[in-house]
């Protein structure tokens, strides 16, 4: 569990692709042409397992999407072809019912990579989570941009669901009050369970709730790094990480967030009540990130440093002025920092001037609150900002004498790098494959063994050490990342032990082992040929 997920991705990925690819190109300007492709490919996917299957979109292609893309037993990965032109655009086309289809239905993992998926109809009608993932799958969304969606970019909908979002663009997310008050970039609606969610390099803006929704869930392991954040209403705060048990917030920007303040009174239908429902806040004020103040654990591992916060005076005015309405947010809750083992590097403030941030959305704030009574916020507010020829003119790189620039770890800019890409190369140097969310003071003496024969048929020993006594677990994975055996889970001594692992009940094919103990994580993969 925890950081565990992102390494099993990477090793699924890795496995996949020492196999080969097929690719299969989806022309566009088709209406449904994209799950009209993948379900005409079924058996060819199917018998060329477990060689992993690209469905390549066009650069400069509209793809109008009607039904529902649901990748019951295999992983589906939708990528943009190589080269230059605009990402492929994905529009959601309402069907002969006049109805809008949750478009994604991730039921196995899967992965979207260099996509815009404009998650509003070609009607203009905003759709509602229209990418989903269920079943204790696992998303990966790289270098796309996503936007309009009224409800959340990405949902997770089942216990045991992680997400990975990458180099992404998020923005212009949300609805007015009159239909509620969605407009997330991560949805947590599992039951009880949630594995992971990191999000990296990824710039948002103009979302009318919060960055993730996370209101009773456990979640395992939040990853928030080298994210810019700008102009955000926050309608039930910022960052809500919920019942966490592993996080780490670092590097980050977070400009303008909560910009409505911590409170509305003034306005009819919010009240306290809710405002500590939705957030788990300290003294009934919203802030930035939240943990659920009522989940307590022995040790709790939560990181947080180097972040730059900080709100425009115009928007501290309006606080000031509507004072009978709300207040000043908070940056993080206190119980939050009492965790934290040197809360002076939790965060910075420093004002920055972007080279072409996002329009502001003071005066429809300060509009907002002059009519107390109204249950209406102006229609579609988070959707003002328009792209121009499918290109996004938004540039939050900052200037290189800014103290952010050299505030993160390692000397590197705070916030998204993909907005320094000769910082973000250099970065990327100092990250260490499948492993760069390991720490590197993880004790020498832990050790996770090839496992013994490998192939195998149909068993096999895996070998692990400890340097301390400890609870351990060592898991199965398949490759399209779902758990298929737990080996371990117990307490052990400090020592050598093997486990032996049967396989008689598994298809041929490559696994991924992963073994946990503490802050160590380690995975390999093994062969089971019949």
């Amino acid at each position: 569990m925890n950081r565990i997920i992102y390494i099993v991705a990477m090793l699924i990925l890795l496995a996949c692709a020492a196999v080969g690819q097929r690719l299969v190109v989806v022309p566009p300007g088709i209406d449904d042409q994209i799950a009209l492709t993948i379900k005409a490919d079924s058996a060819a996917r199917t018998a060329a397992l477990p060689t992993q299957t690209i469905y390549m979109l066009k650069r400069d292609g509209v793809y109008p999407l009607i039904s529902p893309i649901d990748n019951t037993n295999y992983f589906l990965y939708i990528k943009a072809e190589s080269g230059a032109g605009y990402r492929p655009f994905l529009i959601a086309k309402e069907n002969s019912a006049a109805k809008i289809v949750q478009t994604f239905n991730f039921r196995s993992s899967g992965k979207l990579e260099g996509l815009t998926i404009e998650q509003r109809t070609l009607n203009g009608t905003p759709s509602n989570r229209v990418i989903n993932v269920f079943n204790g799958s696992s998303l990966w969304v790289k270098n796309c941009e996503i936007l309009h969606d009224r409800g959340a970019a990405l949902a997770l909908q089942s216990d045991s669901c992680s997400i990975y979002v990458e180099d992404c663009f998020i923005h212009s997310h949300g609805h007015p009050k009159s239909l509620g008050g969605n407009g997330r970039i991560i949805d947590v609606r599992s039951a009880a369970y949630t594995d992971s969610i990191v999000i990296r390099n990824t710039t948002f803006f103009n979302l009318s709730d919060r960055i993730i929704r996370n209101m009773t869930n456990f979640v395992n392991y939040i990853e928030f790094d080298h994210n810019t954040g700008l102009t955000n209403n926050g309608y039930h705060g910022g960052l809500q990480a919920g019942k966490v048990r592993e996080m780490k917030v670092t590097n980050n920007i977070f400009y303008n967030q909560i910009a409505y303040g911590a409170q509305f009174r003034r306005i009819s239908g919010y009240v306290a009540a809710n405002i500590s429902e939705q957030t788990q806040p300290e003294n009934n004020q919203m802030f930035v990130v939240t943990i659920d103040t009522s989940y307590k654990l022995p040790v709790r591992n939560i990181v947080v440093r180097n972040n730059n916060v900080w709100w425009d005076q115009n928007y501290k005015d309006l606080w000031v002025k509507w004072k009978d309405s709300t207040k000043a947010p908070g940056i993080f809750t206190p119980t939050l920092m009492k965790l934290l083992s040197d809360s002076t590097k939790a965060y910075f403030t420093e004002p920055l001037t972007f080279q072409a941030p996002p329009a502001s959305i003071f005066n429809f704030i300060d509009s907002a609150y002059g009519f107390p009574n109204s249950t209406t916020f102006p229609e579609n507010w988070c959707f003002t900002y328009q792209e121009v020829n499918g290109l996004s003119p938004i540039n939050t790189s900052y200037g290189t004498t800014a103290q952010s620039y050299t505030k993160g770890d390692g000397g590197f800019p705070v916030g998204d790098l993909n907005w320094y890409p000769a910082r973000k190369t250099a970065w990327l140097a100092t990250v260490s494959g499948i492993n760069d969310n390991i720490p590197a003071s993880i004790p020498s003496a832990f050790s996770l063994s090839q496992n013994y024969p490998n192939p195998f048929n149909p068993s096999t020993k895996i070998t692990f050490t400890l340097p301390k006594s400890g609870n351990i677990m060592l898991k199965v994975f398949n490759t399209l990342g779902q758990q298929v055996a737990t080996l371990v889970d117990a307490d052990y001594l400090a020592g050598t032990h093997q486990v032996n692992f049967d396989a008689s009940m598994l298809s041929s094919g490559v696994y991924i082992y992963t073994l946990s103990s503490g802050d160590f994580h380690a995975a390999k993969k093994m062969m089971l040929v019949r």
